[in-house]
């Protein structure tokens, strides 16, 4: 297999010492083996979940970009015809009736991102609904896709960072803020002031102790990309009033066939006797409300929006909370 240079040298970094395997949640339900693929046996890259938890568990080089490269390379995927039409990964929902977000002409740029809009797209209304409830005006990011999927891993970072700068670049300077956490990675890598709704949402957490509150029972599952921030998340959730019911936090499993299903299926057992998940992650909240019985999910913008008094976007879920 002709492995791109960049890539290939990431490969000879790994000094197989094996910790990307302990914590890499598709290898712990037989799936796809990071330190094996480090070693160049390629095919075991397809079972990768594209979580990144190899990647901030290794202190020499990057498993986790090495791992999406393969997957792009192995299942000859390539930027969508979609993305050339329109600028997004994924195409815009066609679903009507979702609650209309009261963008501001001033504010920071709220950036729903590809998922939202192709998925759930009633979170664009929660994300600007949480920022006016601390007291934040949004005005819309018309911005293209972040370039984060695995359908760009043919690029070199260098194009993908001159994809990203000019779409920031467009923006006129201000802050980016983006309700998936990949989004915001992305964008900040490459220079722009793009942050995860949740570090303003926690910043302001003094403006979300002050709103009338909601009185749930919930589990708490920050998703991959905020693993990190677990214990910011966690404050924002008990500033709404919340009370969190302790459980395990992991991968929702993305969309694996097999290993998705078992990854979503320890969740879901963990977390039995909540009201509700708390999420931060737009893939998150479209696969956790897609549990047939499941638990109730929420992404973090609309637990601080139902807190204000602002349940608009509950009917537009699967799954509903029945407290």
């Amino acid at each position: 297999m002709d492995i791109r240079e960049d890539i290939s040298g990431l490969m000879d970094l790994c000094i197989g010492c094996g910790i990307c395997e302990t914590v890499c949640p598709s290898f712990s339900k037989g799936g796809c083996d990071p330190m094996a693929v480090m070693k160049r046996m390629t095919d075991d890259a397809d079972g990768c979940i594209g979580c990144g938890c190899c990647t901030d568990a290794c202190p020499y080089t990057e498993p986790g970009k090495v791992m999406k490269y393969l997957n792009h390379l192995n299942k000859g995927l390539g930027i969508t015809q979609c993305y050339r039409d329109t600028g997004l990964n994924l195409p815009i929902s066609s679903d009507a009736g979702e609650p209309v977000p009261d963008y501001s002409d001033d504010g920071v740029f709220l950036n729903p991102g590809c998922v939202v809009l192709a998925k759930v797209p009633y979170l664009e209304y929660a994300g600007v609904s949480a920022l006016n409830a601390v007291g934040m005006d949004a005005k819309r990011a018309d911005v293209g896709c972040c370039t984060h999927p695995v359908t760009f891993m043919g690029l070199t970072d260098g194009e993908r960072d001159s994809m990203k700068r000019k779409d920031f670049q467009s923006l006129g300077g201000g802050r980016m803020v983006t309700l998936c956490p990949g989004c915001s990675d992305e964008y900040a890598s490459s220079g722009a002031d793009a942050v995860h709704i949740l570090d303003v949402l926690y910043d302001n957490i003094d403006s979300i102790r002050g709103l009338p509150g909601v009185d749930i029972r919930v589990c708490i599952q920050p998703g991959c990309g905020l693993k990190e921030k677990a214990g910011m998340f966690r404050a924002v959730v008990e500033a709404c009033g919340a009370e969190i019911v302790e459980a395990p936090m992991g991968c929702c499993g993305k969309a694996i066939p097999r290993i998705s299903e078992e990854l979503m299926s320890d969740r879901q057992k963990d977390m039995r006797g909540a009201d509700a998940v708390v999420v931060g992650c737009p893939l998150c909240q479209d696969r956790y409300d897609s549990v047939e019985g499941g638990i109730p999910s929420l992404h973090i913008s609309e637990l601080v929006m139902m807190a204000s008094g602002d349940t608009a976007t509950m009917p537009h879920h699967r799954i509903h909370i029945r407290k």
